[in-house]
């Protein structure tokens, strides 16, 4: 028999920071369940210890960053045994419970009901809690119910609510423990009295139960401590060990470390390789035994290397705040429990003596916590800022990453059989039901192919290695990239020799074809495992073999069809959506046809992918030694599913290619490549011959990738729709009629099907992210709102972590919001016509960004913040986005669709999409000043530096863009933002460059109660002129100054010719503008400035390289 230890504290609201003394204080329970937590969602404790949540509520709508309510369940890492989350349906128990099986066998629910609840909620929430789910054997109820029982639990009154709990125990032959092992003890202390409200309950006894209340702690709760503990019987664990196993890859970035691994590596490889030149095989199976062979020595050598030199890791249990928590910080907190535990013990006057010493401990503690929050925030900022942008941005996704909540497949009965569920249910989507009858595939050649045939040499392994995406998750040898790039001196001879080995003999090692498949939500329920798409992991060799063969697989492949954008060079998904609006256009303009539209959706595409056929399209054209070597890769692959480290079993999937695979987009590509021929009429051979017009009648059909749209009239669509249903048929896969949706014109009012099932209409589809109207029209209001949309939401994500006035400084925080944010408000832009008026929403939405990047009212201009951090307005951003769409589109490939459309759409006559964004002013300046034909790419950026200089001059000028027209004239990043200097010196530069300082309602001066503190007073009153050493004829000596600050550092070495006087001279004005700027914030703040240690030193130090 094993105890189990439930503890539950009612925290009173439990910050993140604060979590550190609760979880040393439960080193011993195995759970620990958490009642007012006051979390708001995706809020996550910082501790290794797993989570289960039901979020609290925002306090009001104007606060929204202080929650109430809430529970968590923490489970100590110790723990072994498996639980289930349990998600309800009805509303209150979903937000006032917590509910959990544990092993399969034990139910528990935690509430909390807080006193305001009325009774017949009370009522509701018990009544609807169920007491026995699926097997379930035990159930234990706890939490903090505000219910006071009186006599029956040893407390002094009665409520409504416990009167309602008393009914609700009898009804249900509940045990109340607190009763039985606990009578009369307190559970929560107030300046009112004692009161028994936090309560266990089970619907059975146990064995050796104890229950202890921890009234000696205060922890900054009026509730106590309470650990629950009892004897279970002996139930599997069903919790497997993590099976990744990982190294201390970090410590490879030192030289040292990098070297001593390579000569480690190079070691154990001779000691284990024998010479390439002393084998010879006498069959196939020998030839495969030795693959395999040499592949399990090569991940040998490497895994001993990496023991040696990086050791592996051990699991995370430590604190992750042990750098949080100061020696100070926890004294103050043992000094604040000592004086609790006096409190406690002490009577007459000294219980008041001893109470204020506590109160005084804890505001104490308090602001210890408060400062050392904001200290570790402002360090991280600054290394944030101060560190490569490219760390910063890994870091920051990393973050936004880490704060979704992440659903994962699970079962009542525990991780191996939610794991074993998973793999049934993928074994039948790869089981190949929908195949038709066929005879069974030839078996690979037993003779060994030419060697010398193999396309595989050095430079492509080589290449394969950088291109390779970082922080990846291992296959099933646990090996990673990262582990292999220092290596590659010595690693890729060894590659070259087995990847030529694998060509040879069509044979690849077997842990190159075991996938680890991790299923990952989509949306709907989690308990419904069709809702999970499945996620291949697969070995890091295999990646670089298959990088490898990729050209040569493009180079040896039948041509895909024109109608094909996904996967492809020079085909993005704005040319797709492009393609679609211009053809319905011609076919409405020169054909009178309104096409009907149909989107279908293929179900699990790439996981019912008929293999066969793909290798019988491959037939005539692919070398038979890339067949063969294909055929192994995907044929005689094993799958397990892999679910809280608890493995399946392993199945070889018939049908399907590995999602994650770099192969299978192509490769899928080729399976459904002949859909287009077959709808057509005639051969677009035929049709190229003839002008536009005609050959865009021949384009019924455009995928990208699995994506399909079906193009045609009324007629025709349904003829269309039956060809599709029979090529389904005929290769062994589905259409997803709930998912299809049919786009007509209002003329069209026939129902379309799928397999007899009618297809859904809509007035507007969603097409690679470009709403699409009934005709074919681009539907750019609705692209707007929805780009909009996305973005404020984005925005308000980034701006929860940092990027806001407060966070990250200005420089970097727009950065953030240029590649994650602004990436969204542009989405399509680029091929839409947009009206002055969406213009206007565009520009309303990056204005609320910028706004609260640096901290503006609702009423402050953006004109100098964009200046100052160097960004475009969004019409001059629209306007590169097109001209940009226009010159790729001219340089695109023939064999691209666009560029058979291009001709035609240039012209007046078309009045194409094309042709209308070729009026926008920066594309006509490419036109009026070079042959378009002949535009570079440098010459298109420098017309477009040329496009912001002018329009910025043109802002400047304007009567309304005083505050503008003292920045600099030029565009660029101003200094202000990235020289060295304190924050408190930046923040006052930024507030003088945006007006803010002195800003808003001018104030009387305190040194001239006469006047009001303008800008031109401050510059007066300060004796500007005359301390930044400027003639007086200067309007604004301050921003002439700032507009002249150097952007690089003096240069050391006496043989260095530089002159010293501009840097001499700011090491004068420089320290000068800083207490200025430091005297006029106390003035707009009606105070007389006080003495300061001197300013500016940061900067003076680097301009002079100290």
């Amino acid at each position: 028999m094993s105890s189990l230890r439930i503890s539950l504290f009612n925290a009173t609201g439990l910050p993140k920071q604060a979590i550190s003394p609760i979880l040393q204080l439960s080193q011993n329970s195995d759970l620990l369940f958490i009642t007012e937590t006051w979390l708001l969602s995706p809020n996550r404790y910082p501790t290794t210890w797993s989570q289960y949540h039901t979020y609290g509520m925002p306090t009001s709508s104007y606060n929204s960053h202080r929650g109430t309510l809430g529970l968590a369940l923490l489970v100590n890492p110790h723990c072994n045994l498996p639980i289930y989350h349990i998600s309800h349906d009805h509303p209150l128990l979903a937000k006032y419970s917590l509910s959990i099986i544990l092993s399969s066998k034990i139910l528990i629910h935690c509430l909390y009901l807080p006193p305001s609840l009325e009774t017949e909620d009370v009522s509701q929430i018990l009544d609807s809690l169920p007491l026995h789910i699926s097997n379930t054997n035990t159930t234990i109820i706890c939490g903090d119910f505000n219910a006071r029982m009186g006599d029956f639990t040893g407390d002094t009154r009665t409520n409504a609510t416990g009167r309602r709990l008393l009914n609700w125990i009898a009804a249900n032959n509940l045990i109340l423990w607190n009763k039985r092992l606990a009578y009369g003890e307190p559970t929560s202390y107030t300046f009112q009295g004692t009161s028994i409200i936090d309560f266990f309950f089970s619907n059975c006894e146990f064995t050796m139960p104890t229950l202890t209340i921890r009234d000696d702690l205060s922890l900054n709760s009026n509730h106590k401590f309470m650990t629950l503990s009892f004897n279970l019987p002996d139930y599997p664990t069903g919790l497997s060990p993590p099976q990744r196993i990982t190294w201390n890859v970090g410590k490879l970035k030192h030289p040292e470390t990098r070297k001593n691994y390579k000569d480690v590596f190079g070691q154990n490889l001779s000691l284990i390789l024998p010479p390439h030149s002393s084998i010879s095989f006498l069959d196939r199976s020998a030839a495969c035994q030795y693959i395999d062979t040499v592949h399990d020595d090569l991940c040998k050598a490497i895994i001993s290397t990496l023991d040696s030199v990086c050791a592996r890791r051990t699991n995370q249990t430590e604190d992750y705040l042990k750098d949080f928590w100061t020696p100070e910080m926890t004294a103050a907190f043992k000094r604040k429990e000592h004086l609790y535990k006096k409190w406690r013990k002490a009577r007459g006057l000294n219980c008041l003596r001893y109470w204020e010493q506590h109160q005084e401990a804890q505001a104490a503690l308090r602001r210890l916590v408060s400062n050392r929050r904001r200290e570790t925030w402002r360090l991280f900022c600054q290394r944030l800022a101060q560190g490569d942008y490219t760390k910063a941005i890994a870091k920051f996704s990393k973050i936004r990453k880490n704060r979704k909540i992440k659903a994962s497949f699970s079962t009542t009965e525990g991780p191996q059989h939610s794991a074993d569920v998973m793999a049934r249910h993928l074994e039948q989507i790869f089981s190949g039901d929908l195949l038709p009858s066929r005879p069974t595939p030839p078996t690979n050649c037993a003779q060994p192919f030419d060697v010398s045939s193999c396309p595989i040499d050095i430079d492509s392994i080589n290449a394969a290695i950088k291109q390779l995406p970082r922080q990846k998750a291992p296959g099933i040898d646990h090996i990673t990239i990262e582990m292999l790039s220092p290596l590659t001196d010595t690693l890729t001879t060894v590659l070259l020799y087995l990847f030529r080995l694998c060509w040879q003999w069509s044979y690849t090692p077997l842990t190159w074809r075991v996938a680890q498949v991790i299923p990952i939500h989509k949306k709907g329920s989690v308990s419904d495992p069709g809702n999970f798409r499945p996620i291949s992991l697969t070995s890091t060799f295999r990646k670089i073999l298959e990088k490898c063969l990729y050209p040569t697989l493009e180079g040896e492949s039948p041509d895909l069809d024109i109608a094909q954008g996904g996967f492809r060079s020079s085909r993005s998904t704005l040319d797709q959506a492009l393609c679609l609006i211009e053809t319905c256009s011609i076919l409405r303009r020169k054909h009178k046809i309104t096409p009907t539209l149909a989107f279908l959706d293929i179900k699990s595409a790439y996981d019912t992918v008929d293999r066969e056929h793909i290798w019988n399209t491959l037939q005539p054209t692919a070398s038979p030694a890339l067949l063969g070597l294909l055929r192994n890769l995907f044929d005689d692959v094993h799958i397990e599913v892999i679910v809280s480290n608890a493995s399946s079993y392993r199945f070889s999937p018939t049908t399907g290619v590995l999602q994650g695979s770099i192969l299978s987009p192509f490769l899928y590509s080729l399976y459904i490549n002949e859909l287009p021929s077959l709808l057509r009429r005639q051969a677009l051979d035929a049709a190229l011959t003839t002008n536009v017009c005609q050959f865009t009648k021949s384009i019924n059909c455009l995928l990208y990738a699995d994506d399909v749209v079906l193009i045609a009239d009324s007629l025709d669509l349904e003829v269309l729709l039956q060809q599709c249903e029979a090529h389904s048929q005929r290769l062994g896969y589905r259409w997803n009629p709930s998912k299809c949706a049919i786009l007509a014109p209002g003329s069209d009012t026939r129902s379309y099907s799928l397999y007899g099932t009618v297809l859904p209409r809509q007035t507007s589809f969603s097409y690679l992210g470009i709403p699409i109207s009934p005709g074919g029209y681009l539907n750019t209001n609705e692209l707007v709102q929805n780009n909009i949309n996305k973005a404020l939401q984005t925005m308000n994500q980034i701006s929860a972590i940092g990027v806001n006035h407060k966070g990250f400084n200005q420089l970097l925080s727009v950065r953030f919001y240029t590649q994650i944010v602004r990436s969204q408000l542009e989405y399509g832009l680029a091929i839409s016509a947009v009206s002055s008026s969406n213009i206007t929403k565009l520009e309303t939405c990056q204005t609320q960004c910028i706004r609260r990047i640096f901290g503006g009212g609702s009423r402050s201009s953006t004109k100098v913040m964009l200046h100052l951090t160097n960004q475009p307005t969004m019409k001059e951003r629209v306007h590169r986005l097109q001209a940009k769409f226009l010159f790729r589109s001219i340089n695109a490939p023939e064999d691209t669709l666009l560029s058979q459309f291009l001709e035609y759409l240039r012209t007046s006559a078309s009045l194409s999409q094309w042709y209308k964004l070729s009026k926008t002013p920066l594309w006509q300046r490419c036109c009026a000043s070079h042959e378009i034909d002949a535009l570079d790419s440098r010459t298109f950026n420098t017309i477009y530096h040329e496009y912001l200089k002018d329009n910025l001059n043109a802002r400047r000028n304007t009567t309304n863009s005083l505050l503008l027209s003292t920045c600099r004239s030029k565009p660029g990043v101003d200094p202000i933002l990235w020289l060295p200097m304190t924050p408190a010196e930046r923040s006052r530069l930024i507030r003088w460059r945006l007006g803010w300082l002195p800003g808003g309602v001018p104030i009387p001066c305190i040194y001239h109660p006469n006047m009001k503190l303008t800008r031109s007073h401050a510059i007066w009153c300060l004796h500007m002129h005359r301390r930044l050493q400027m003639p007086a004829n200067e309007p604004d000596p301050l921003s002439f100054l700032l507009n002249k600050l150097p952007t690089q550092r003096k240069k050391r070495g006496p043989s260095v010719n530089i002159n010293p006087s501009p840097f001499a001279a700011w090491t004068v004005r420089w320290p000068s503008i800083c207490q200025i700027l430091f005297e006029l914030d106390y003035l707009h703040h009606g105070k007389i400035p006080p003495e300061t240690s001197p300013l500016g030193v940061k900067l003076v130090k680097w301009l002079c390289n100290n």
